[in-house]
């Protein structure tokens, strides 16, 4: 067996870039072209049994205590439903005392069916489930090979994971048309009984290297962020898991952030092709990055490539701007792949920088307070909704008048106005809501 070696997380792609969608922003359906032009769409980007069995060994062996394989595509469903049937039992036959595995898959939900959930149900997968809202904002770039929109099937699946009990969160893809409806889109999903949400920036460069105008900007973000964590402050702590905000909040507790783009130091989330092939990262699959073949070199041996050492660099030579930034410690220049330029450019900036800024300077001093309660293992007091329109100076001033943990009781509410948001933040006047009972 193996030395083991730090752990590591691989993101496994069964079929490559492959995908039954046209999603106008995704950055991986070229890769089956750019990276093995050998092969013919007619043969397939099908990940061999071979290849599947020397990936689970060679990872089960590396790992020694919990191991868990995510797949992703393209569109991983497209491997079949025997696929993942023959990866659980090989998980199962190498399965050492002491250890523990676990599966998560994402897809984008519109080849899900009963058989699907039922498996993903019996194993016990965690799913993530590609929407960006409403069918509005998610049809305009989520489409299928036709251009034909694809929010109702990718919804079907959805309802399919929720009637057989699958676990499952949804992820968001902000891009320029959606990121200025948080408020809506995170309501539509809470709403709708979906407590575990992760919002996803887009950025992506033109082959000459310009920002697409598809691109989440920098404002978009920071507004998008602070607006949801405004409701989720007022009504869904304890109830509502939102990826950034536990990042931040995990952070502030544990001083060590949970999301590797906000960590010290990445380069240990990988990337296993179809054909065998590591690369350093999801972001980074080009052949500069490619650090070998588990069919010539084993698994444990090349995430201790020095190559890892070089793609860290990114992260950890941080850009001037960063060095005196109050939010280092929380952002830590952010992923690599949001650098303009990328690289280890001392110049460079994260495009993303102003945003981040923005969210801190007014959220950062309510989450630290919300920190303290956590710590305490008690569940801090929601906020009082703020007012239609309230940004700057008076939602800081609202964020930071909670009361500290050990306090008497909560601060006395003021009773709103007929025509006040109801402070339950149903979105409707006091006097047609709560009011009015």
């Amino acid at each position: 067996m193996s030395e083991p070696v730090r752990p590591f997380n691989i993101m496994a792609k069964p079929v490559c870039g492959v995908c039954n969608l046209d999603c106008r922003y995704c950055y991986y359906t070229m890769k089956p072209r750019e990276l093995y032009p050998e092969v013919s769409q007619e043969s397939g980007f099908m990940m061999s049994d071979e290849t599947l069995g020397a990936y689970t060994r060679q990872y089960m062996e590396a790992m020694e205590v919990h191991v868990e394989f995510g797949w992703q595509g393209g569109e991983p469903l497209l491997a079949g439903k025997d696929f993942f049937r023959k990866a659980v039992r090989l998980q199962k036959e190498s399965l050492r005392d002491g250890q523990d595995v676990a599966n998560a898959l994402q897809t984008n939900g519109t080849l899900l069916d009963d058989q699907w959930c039922e498996f993903f149900a019996a194993e016990k997968f965690l799913i993530g489930l590609s929407l960006d809202g409403p069918a509005q904002w998610h049809d305009a770039f989520r489409v299928d090979k036709a251009g034909g929109p694809s929010f109702h099937r990718a919804w079907a699946g959805l309802e399919l994971l929720k009637k057989h009990g699958v676990e499952f969160n949804v992820l968001v893809t902000l891009n320029s048309v959606n990121a200025p409806h948080a408020g809506d889109i995170y309501r539509y999903f809470v709403n709708r009984g979906v407590n575990y949400l992760q919002f996803i920036p887009i950025l992506e460069r033109t082959p000459s290297g310009e920002v697409t105008d598809y691109s989440c900007t920098a404002g978009q973000f920071g507004n998008f962020c602070l607006d949801v964590f405004e409701q989720w402050a007022s009504r869904d702590i304890g109830k509502v898991s939102e990826r950034f905000i536990d990042n931040v909040l995990h952070t502030l507790i544990f001083q060590k952030a949970s999301m590797c783009c906000h960590s010290g130091r990445c380069a240990n989330a990988h990337v296993l092709e179809f054909n065998g092939d590591l690369y350093a990262c999801d972001h980074f699959v080009y052949r500069p990055w490619l650090i070998g073949n588990i069919h010539e070199t084993p698994l444990s041996q090349l995430v201790r490539s020095k190559k890892l050492d070089e793609f860290a660099e990114m992260k950890t030579l941080l850009p001037d701007t960063c060095r005196d930034c109050e939010f280092l410690s929380l952002c830590n220049a952010g992923c690599p792949k949001h650098h303009v330029p990328i690289g280890t450019d001392p110049s460079r900036v994260n495009w993303f920088c102003e945003g981040y800024k923005m969210f801190f300077r007014e959220a950062l001093g309510e989450l630290r307070r919300m920190a303290e309660y956590f710590k305490r293992n008690e569940t801090p007091p929601p906020k009082a909704p703020l007012e239609n329109g309230a940004t700057g100076a008076k939602r800081r001033e609202r964020f930071e008048a909670g009361p500290p943990p050990g306090a008497a009781g909560p601060l006395p509410k003021k009773t709103p106005g007929r025509n006040d948001p109801c402070p339950c933040g149903s979105g409707k006047k006091y006097k047609r809501c709560c009011g009015a009972k």
